[in-house]
């Protein structure tokens, strides 16, 4: 999907490159099932480097961006709910992110036990399932209001922040 408003357009493209990252963090858990993967494995050790680096980085970023930059001025246009619901799950998620963000690195440092991968597989797993719903709320919901509220100024202007922030 396309977007005519840069803001939103960027957005879109972060929630696929975010996609794209819980899909492999997906296949990795289902290709490695009950037996830990070996996290010196090129393929693996490239996943958890993405995991890593994406909530590090990426998805705390554009969740500050969300609730400082675009709720706020939805709730000067008058939609206070979904800014209010989207904040909600930001909140529920970032700690099962540093968690995950936290297994990751130890993982790469010193590889997976039994009782490390079990945590891992968990935190994945959870974070895969609301992350997921919740970029599909955002491209359903947020993205369209953007398109239709935001002026070519404001939108401009929403752009050059978040791309200062990346």
């Amino acid at each position: 999907m396309d977007f005519s408003r840069r803001t939103a357009q960027l957005l879109h493209e972060e929630h696929r490159e975010t996609i794209a990252m819980l899909e492999n963090l997906e296949n990795m858990i289902a290709r490695a099932k009950r037996a830990e993967p070996d996290a010196s494995d090129p393929q693996t050790r490239k996943t958890l480097e993405q995991v890593k680096s994406a909530f590090e980085q990426d998805v705390s970023g554009h969740f500050a961006f969300e609730e400082n930059e675009l709720f706020t001025r939805l709730a000067e246009f008058g939609d206070v709910a979904i800014g209010q619901h989207l904040t909600e799950e930001h909140r529920t998620m970032l700690p099962v992110a540093e968690q995950l963000v936290s297994n990751t690195a130890n993982a790469i440092n010193n590889g997976f036990d039994s009782d490390s991968w079990m945590e891992f597989k968990s935190l994945g797993g959870e974070l895969i399932e609301r992350m997921l719903a919740h970029i599909q709320k955002e491209e359903m919901a947020l993205l369209p209001m953007l398109e239709e509220l935001l002026d070519p100024e404001a939108d401009m202007e929403l752009a050059e922040i978040y791309s200062m922030n990346q």
